[in-house]
């Protein structure tokens, strides 16, 4: 006659098959998605061997040689902009004010040579009419 097994032990293969069928498949899964994931330096090579890819970072590499050169030709223009503005003929305090001014960015800009030389005239000129009060341009 068959003996019967303890009920532990039915409870015991019932998990085991149960949870071990749910593992296994988990893991199954995880190996899976392992496999499929691409790794960064794979997809760097990829995008350097797209030829899209390479014509987008040419336009790109064009662009900012273009943008370069317009900030210097920019800034070319706005320091010739202060140069003649602190050239120009002083008829006001506030035209000698806003000269000072100019000279001031001027030379922040890296503006040198007359324009820094008409900035320091202008700045002494603007001290000694301060100091005696004499603001009558002629």
């Amino acid at each position: 006659m068959m003996t019967s097994l303890p009920a532990w032990v039915t409870i015991l293969v019932a998990l085991i098959t149960t949870c071990g069928g749910t593992v296994c498949g988990w893991i199954l899964r995880r190996v899976d998605a392992h496999e499929s994931t691409i790794t960064r330096d794979r997809l760097d090579q990829a995008l350097a061997d797209s030829t899209t890819i390479r014509d987008l970072q040419a336009k790109l590499e064009r662009d900012f040689e273009r943008l370069e050169e317009s900030e210097r030709e920019r800034r070319a223009i706005r320091l010739d902009v202060l140069r003649v503005e602190m050239f120009a003929h002083t008829n006001s305090r506030t035209q000698h004010e806003r000269q000072l001014e100019a000279g001031k960015e001027y030379l922040e800009l890296g503006g040198n040579g007359l324009g820094h030389t008409r900035y320091d005239a202008l700045r002494q000129d603007y001290l000694r009419r301060e100091a005696g009060c004499d603001w009558t341009y002629r």
